[in-house]
């Protein structure tokens, strides 16, 4: 829907349900631009200034901030009120010396998490798909719609292909450079990022992959006990421990 500026608008009413909105914001709400990541599964910058941080009190002055260059993603300038914040994402406040990151949450969906500045230099990205690309090279396809060439010395030697779907990369940002990759195999720690169990974390126990109709699963030990999931939830988070910080768990 839009409003007579020409502006992306949605009324208040249809917007996803992890979206936090105080009834007080009005009628509309700024629909997120198209971007890396899923419209229906993100959070507008300009929600997250006025909204979740609590900022400022309404949509001009978050336009205005978000205009003059205050806030960046993943290391880089943002001026896009729209723009589409999500999934491990890193949201960077400087002259606030503020930190987030963006993680999935069993009562919001999404959540912005306040880490460290030492932690706001990487991030977790997954790998969706991965192609072949000239000259034998490999170029990987990350979930939050980024592209990394992966240079091979030689194609003929599988040794060199180290890099498959679901593994994660640990990645410096805004560089772009590959620090470690967390193998998407048993016992390493994982978050599930969707379905009625988002939000938790747990060491991977097994993993059944079908071909056909029915639906590849994982099993995540959490709190005692076994959580499946359908394979294509689950984000490999670490080996032993977390390379993220994550909210502490209420007891």
């Amino acid at each position: 829907m839009t409003r007579h500026s020409g502006q992306k608008v949605l009324k208040r009413l249809n917007t996803p349900a992890h979206l936090q909105i105080k009834r007080k914001h009005g009628k509309f709400f700024v629909n997120p631009s198209p971007g890396p990541h899923p419209s229906r599964f993100c959070l507008p910058l300009l929600h997250i200034v006025r909204d979740l941080l609590n900022i400022v009190d309404n949509h001009r002055e978050a336009k205005k901030l978000i205009g003059l260059g205050y806030f960046k993603v993943d290391g880089k300038i943002i001026r896009n009120k729209a723009f589409p914040v999500g999934l491990m994402d890193v949201l960077s406040i400087e002259k606030m010396s503020k930190h987030y990151r963006i993680l999935p949450d069993s009562h919001y969906g999404l959540i912005l998490h306040e880490i460290s500045e030492q932690e706001s230099a990487f991030k977790l990205c997954r790998i969706n798909r991965k192609t072949s690309v000239k000259g034998g090279n490999i170029q990987l396809n990350l979930h939050d719609g980024r592209n990394i060439l992966v240079k091979v010395q030689d194609p003929r030697n599988p040794k060199e292909d180290i890099y498959n779907r679901m593994d994660v990369l640990k990645i410096s940002i805004p560089e772009q450079e590959i620090n470690k990759i967390l193998k998407f195999k048993e016992n390493n720690l994982a978050i599930i990022m969707s379905g009625k169990n988002i939000g938790q974390v747990g060491k991977i126990i097994n993993i059944l992959k079908r071909f056909g109709p029915k639906a590849s699963t994982v099993s995540i030990q959490h709190n005692g006990g076994h959580t499946e999931t359908l394979y294509d939830y689950t984000f490999i988070i670490g080996e032993d421990n977390s390379e993220i910080d994550l909210p502490k768990v209420e007891s």
